[in-house]
């Protein structure tokens, strides 16, 4: 395992693979299950290799928020709060990642990302009428995705950008750009976390990191550029590709 740290063509390798999976982050989350893989196959530690994803994923998902902010798309009023949850839940999850098993959500997720990926296919704009009882539900559920992300991750931006869309009523661009600020509020805790666990490698996170600030801008530019119809069918694309990537792992 040690070989890696050393060895030129893998931080290279990962740098590219990095890069690739910011741009698609940026656009439709799933960036993870592209960079955790890679790094497990290369030889890495499974803590060291989360951790280590974790800190090169902040810059990604820092990138994304500065760009959807700076267009004016991130538009949630209580965006502190919302962020103060997912950090809480995010930090929870992470706490408890090597202590309890996580069968029971690799076996779920797959179920909840194919009906995400249907109601994106289905649903292009229309309202739906929610009922106070799923309104009052929407904190704890910020709550519960940043749990999610800290403890297990993969279809964690889905899960925000359908929290915003059925609960609050946004559109797909708002979804996306509040989902970035929370994805990576989740990221920098679970960071924490692992970094004071001493699971991170941190001159590989930094080399990576400038992969995914490259990825992040090109990514959420198209998106901005193209808007809701560029948006909406990578996200069944990717909820669909995590699931199966989910069901064979």
């Amino acid at each position: 395992m040690n070989l890696i740290y050393d060895d030129v063509t893998v931080y290279i390798f990962l740098f590219c693979v990095a890069l690739i999976a910011s741009a698609i982050d940026a656009i439709a989350g799933g960036g993870g299950l592209l960079v955790v893989p890679t790094m497990l196959l290369l030889g890495m530690n499974p803590l060291v290799t989360l951790g280590t994803n974790k800190l090169q994923s902040c810059f990604g998902t820092a990138t994304s928020s500065y760009n959807y902010y700076k267009n004016g798309l991130l538009k949630e009023k209580n965006i502190y709060l919302l962020v103060s949850l997912s950090f809480i839940g995010s930090l929870i999850g992470t706490l408890l990642v090597s202590q309890l098993s996580n069968e029971l959500l690799t076996n779920l997720i797959p179920v909840l990302l194919i009906s995400a990926a249907i109601f994106l296919i289905l649903n292009r704009g229309n309202k739906l009428k929610i009922s106070k009882s799923l309104m009052i539900a929407f904190t704890p559920l910020i709550l519960l995705i940043g749990f999610y992300d800290g403890f297990f991750g993969p279809g964690t931006g889905t899960f925000f950008v359908l929290t915003f869309l059925i609960i609050k009523q946004r559109n797909l661009m708002e979804a996306t750009a509040a989902t970035k600020v929370l994805n990576f509020t989740s990221n920098f805790a679970s960071y924490i976390v692992f970094q004071s666990k001493g699971f991170v490698i941190i001159e590989l996170a930094l080399i990576m990191a400038i992969a995914q600030i490259l990825g992040a801008n090109v990514g959420s530019k198209l998106a901005i550029k193209n808007g809701e119809k560029f948006v909406r069918p990578v996200i069944v694309l990717i909820s669909i590709v995590l699931s199966i990537r989910i069901l064979i792992s």
